[in-house]
């Protein structure tokens, strides 16, 4: 049975041109069934084309072509290799492109990740497609290559033979306990598998739930599945009274028609005024704060690449505002498809295939309101795959969501991942909505720490001072720049493999920790004015952190000064506008700088060894500061404060037992409980009483290290577990242990 793929709006015509064929006959028949979008008939006349001569450049790229284009990626992946392993590049460069794109989908990240990189050389110049395209695969390399560590607890599962097919079944929208779907099906098809149909279109069908699974029930009448076009892509108004879906003419010229259903009968559709000349399609109604919007997909001027999400609002006489763009923070270079929002979460679901994610369409979600969406979440695995993942549709009724897929486990009678498949996405439990909703402390709280980095010995290397003048936003854009010295330098040395995962590791480290620490900064410094708003008063406690390169007094100096640095970074923040609450002390900040005392011991502070003492993941993961906890000034609770949060013993000779002590002070307007305290080993002994501190009060800890089983550098921390905020406060004692 011939095959028909979708993703987007991909609707194809079969070939009908015979079999007894010269070679120049089969590469003609093979390149118009490409040109009428049949590629899995194209593939089969290369084919026969390729047992004339496999060694023909042009033809291998046109059959490795036709593979990639009816998903067939391990074939495609193949013959890509091909024409690389004998071209280098030099003629074809698009078979690079695409060797790297098949390698990620295939789960070859390493090696995509490799070609990628020579894919940037072949396209030198940074303003084409192919050169963003590569340098955005290099950047979120290390996500894919990560994939478990995304990983949700959803289940994924087929919705059965009732809905699919061999054939691809997509655009899946519940309503009114009826499941709407689209798909191309033949009703007549010869034994050599060529369709018979005169007409053969994309039809929107229905589903009916029958012995608790899906089930056909027809095609919708030919008022809305006109045999002229292909119709596709529905949705309803929230209301059930307008119809929305897709009608093509061709896989370049879609429009959105709407159709009224009134009394149980369907209206002849209306072409929608916000029509363009290209693509608009994949419409998907909703109310957002008692308006209806709608979004979709076009690639209209004024987007940002291939297929972008817009959105418009519904005016009170029916007809829909000018479309606006739904932003750079959705929209990229390449295609974002397939928008459904949740109003109960106040989120937009959509596939890109340019964020970061796991080969190629991946469904992401951004929180917001149209005009002001976030930045794109990746909604993980397993509801994303290696391969397509779009349509993502929440059923707020049922709690059962859909979407469409050509994973591995999909219907087929052609190759595993040829054809989309509808599933059913469910969850154990309900996902609680990530609303950013601020009212008790312990809800900005959720949102810490937020953890910063730093390039060593910065900012304002090789001073004493403890402050600086820098704000952070100018130490982390001079960091990023050094991104590829890091690279270079910490793969010094190495080659092959070992060198390629070197690399990375520190690609990996700069996106999931430097990038992401600036990123949480942002949300929440939105969050921390909303709060001060409120006439709330803010204490912020900030522990400062450093590797072990330095000395010891002058690590904690630096760590005063990357503290330093987040203070100046508040203080100019738009303009200085929580400049007022600093100067009137309604924010202040609780300084913990502890510099290298809890610094890993396997990290390097050998000064000739730069590569694992500066340039290594270890080292740049030690280089933080960390915004630990939020205390609120003008409620009653209890604060703890320490009269110092580290102590440096310098040397001590085996066998001692160190008494050490520290005094804790209940700095709030609520009694404090001491509720444990305890060292870090067993070497520690504490003494002190647990009767609360009323406000005000004080006590001294003492405590006992005893050295007899150590030896070396020694970092103690005595844990101190409490009611106030944070529960858990530190104190860390640094010693070394010597024979002498």
């Amino acid at each position: 049975m011939i095959t028909r793929i979708f993703y987007i709006v991909l609707f194809l015509l079969i070939s009908t041109i015979g079999w007894n064929q010269s070679q120049s006959q089969y590469i003609s028949a093979g390149e118009k069934s490409m040109e009428e979008g049949d590629f899995y008939g194209a593939s089969i006349y290369f084919g026969e084309a390729m047992l004339y001569d496999s060694t023909d450049l042009d033809l291998i790229f046109k059959y490795a072509e036709s593979f990639r284009l009816h998903n067939n990626y391990e074939k495609a992946e193949y013959y890509y290799n091909k024409i690389y392993y004998k071209d280098g590049g030099r003629e074809y460069k698009k078979a690079v492109f695409w060797l790297a794109s098949m390698q990620k989908i295939n789960g070859k990240y390493l090696e995509s990740y490799k070609t990628w990189k020579h894919v940037k050389t072949l396209f030198p110049r940074s303003n084409t497609y192919e050169n963003q395209k590569a340098k955005q695969e290099i950047k979120a390399s290390a996500f894919a290559r990560r994939a478990e560590k995304y990983r949700n607890n959803a289940k994924v599962l087929n919705v059965g033979e009732g809905v699919n097919t061999v054939e691809s079944e997509f655009n899946p929208w519940v309503h009114n306990q009826k499941l709407y779907f689209s798909s191309q099906r033949a009703k007549n098809i010869n034994p050599n598998g060529e369709v018979l149909d005169e007409i053969y279109k994309v039809k929107v069908y229905e589903a009916l739930v029958k012995d608790s699974a899906w089930e056909l029930e027809n095609d919708l009448p030919f008022i809305i599945n006109s045999p002229q076009y292909h119709n596709a892509n529905a949705c309803f108004s929230p209301d059930g009274t307008q119809f929305y879906f897709t009608r093509c003419i061709d896989n370049s010229s879609c429009e959105i028609m709407v159709s009224s259903f009134l009394d149980g009968k369907w209206k002849a559709p209306k072409s929608l005024s916000i029509n363009t000349t290209g693509k608009n399609t994949q419409p998907m109604s909703c109310i957002i704060n008692g308006e209806e919007y709608l979004f979709f997909a076009s690639d209209r001027k004024g987007g940002f690449g291939k297929l972008d999400i817009w959105y418009t609002k519904k005016k009170q006489n029916g007809e829909f505002e000018k479309p606006e763009n739904g932003g750079k923070q959705i929209n990229t270079p390449d295609n974002e498809i397939t928008p459904f929002y949740d109003s109960e979460s106040g989120s937009l679901f959509f596939s890109s295939e340019w964020h970061a994610g796991l080969g190629g369409f991946d469904i992401f979600q951004s929180f917001g309101i149209p005009e002001r969406l976030g930045k794109p979440k990746n909604v993980g695995a397993p509801i994303n795959s290696r391969w397509n993942d779009m349509y993502y549709f929440v059923d707020t009724v049922t709690d059962s969501n859909y979407m469409a897929s050509n994973r591995e486990g999909s219907m087929t009678d052609k190759n595993a991942t040829c054809c989309n498949d509808i599933y059913s996405v469910a969850f154990p439990e309900k996902i609680v909505p990530e609303e950013i909703v601020i009212e008790t402390l312990e809800d900005l709280n959720k949102y810490l720490p937020v953890t910063l980095y730093f390039h060593n010995d910065c900012p304002n290397p090789r001073t004493t001072a403890t402050t600086t003048t820098l704000n952070y936003t100018a130490t982390y854009k001079d960091y990023i720049q050094l991104l590829p010295t890091y690279n270079a330098e910490y793969s010094r040395g190495l080659s092959g493999l070992k060198k390629e995962e070197a690399i990375l590791d520190i690609d990996d480290f700069f996106k999931e920790y430097v990038e992401k620490g600036v990123d949480d900064l942002e949300l929440f410094t939105q969050l921390l004015w909303l709060e001060l708003q409120k006439g709330t008063e803010v204490e912020l406690t900030v522990k400062g952190f450093a590797s072990p390169l330095a000395k010891t007094d002058y690590n904690v100096k630096l760590t005063g000064r990357r503290i330093s640095s987040l203070q100046n970074y508040l203080k100019e923040y738009e303009n200085g506008k929580f400049l007022p609450y600093i100067n009137s002390s309604k924010l202040t900040f609780k300084e913990v700088p502890f510099g290298e005392y809890t610094a890993s011991t396997l990290v390097s502070d050998n000064v000739n060894d730069q590569r694992n003492s500066v340039y290594s993941r270890a080292a740049a993961l030690e280089r933080k500061i960390e915004i630990i906890s939020v205390n609120y000034l003008n409620e009653k609770q209890p604060r703890i404060g320490l009269n110092k949060e580290s102590i440096d013993l310098g040397s001590i000779k085996k066998g001692t037992k160190i008494p050490v002590s520290f005094t804790v002070t209940n700095n709030g307007n609520a009694p404090l409980i001491l509720e444990k305290i305890e060292g870090s080993c067993s070497c520690t002994v504490v003494n002190t009483s647990q009767v609360p501190l009323q406000p005000g009060e004080s006590r001294v800890v003492n405590a006992t290290i005893d050295t007899e089983q150590l030896s070396g550098k020694q970092t103690k921390v005595i844990q101190i577990t409490s009611n106030s905020n944070p529960a858990q406060t530190e104190f860390v004692v640094n010693f070394e242990v010597t024979e002498n």
